[in-house]
């Protein structure tokens, strides 16, 4: 997750619900349900994003999103956050803990800071990919919440590198950006509309989601 001071953009709710993907036209799969992180099986995203969702799907001929990640609470995050503080603490044994904070920070928001409300629980941040008319994955090139260099959404963009993996992610990042979606830096995977780190991408004087602090 970029670091972004997005907390200190004012919020102006306006009272959006959560819908309940399963019944909508996406793919779904739950992965911090299956991984243990949760314990919901269902996934949930504002009105809007699966508006918006569902009128890009239209428009790719064939292809359609899968999606991991919507809507999450704190305590999921709270979940996801120390896996990989525990993860890298286990891999680099001689980061201390400063470092620690920097490098999951750039991927999972700290889940304790009351003045910072974590993308993912506005309903507004939304985790996903696109699978092709013949109902495989598209190659990103990384695996979904891979913690690396090449999962930064314009990695492929430097000369040399897999062309077929770059033009698959322009294909999703273009598709969310004709919706005034927000791609992320550090996850190709990731995107945003309507929460406090979209508004201050976009320049815009306030964000329209708050917290969801429970689903419907």
């Amino acid at each position: 997750m970029t670091n972004v001071m997005f907390e200190y953009i004012p919020v102006k709710e306006c009272g959006e619900p959560l819908v309940v993907l399963p019944g909508q036209p996406f793919e779904l799969e739950a992965v911090y349900f299956n991984h243990g992180l949760s314990n919901d099986r269902a996934l949930y995203a504002r009105q809007q994003i699966v508006e918006k969702l569902i009128r890009i799907q239209a428009r790719l001929d064939g292809y359609r999103f899968k999606i991991w990640d919507p809507w999450r609470s704190r305590a999921v995050q709270d979940n996801i956050y120390q896996k990989l503080w525990n993860e890298l603490a286990a891999e680099h044994a001689d980061w201390g803990e400063e470092r620690l904070r920097v490098e999951v920070g750039k991927f999972v928001t700290v889940p304790g800071n009351p003045n910072r409300i974590p993308p993912h629980a506005t309903g507004g941040a939304i985790d996903l990919t696109l699978v092709g008319p013949n109902g495989k994955e598209l190659d990103m090139g990384t695996k979904f919440d891979h913690f690396g260099p090449e999962a930064a959404s314009l990695y492929y963009e430097e000369a040399g590198r897999d062309t077929t993996i770059r033009d698959n992610r322009r294909l999703l990042r273009e598709a969310l950006l004709s919706e005034d979606f927000r791609y992320d830096d550090d996850e190709w995977w990731h995107y945003d509309f309507g929460n406090q780190i979209w508004a201050a991408a976009k320049g815009r004087s306030f964000a329209i989601y708050g917290e969801k602090t429970s689903p419907p």
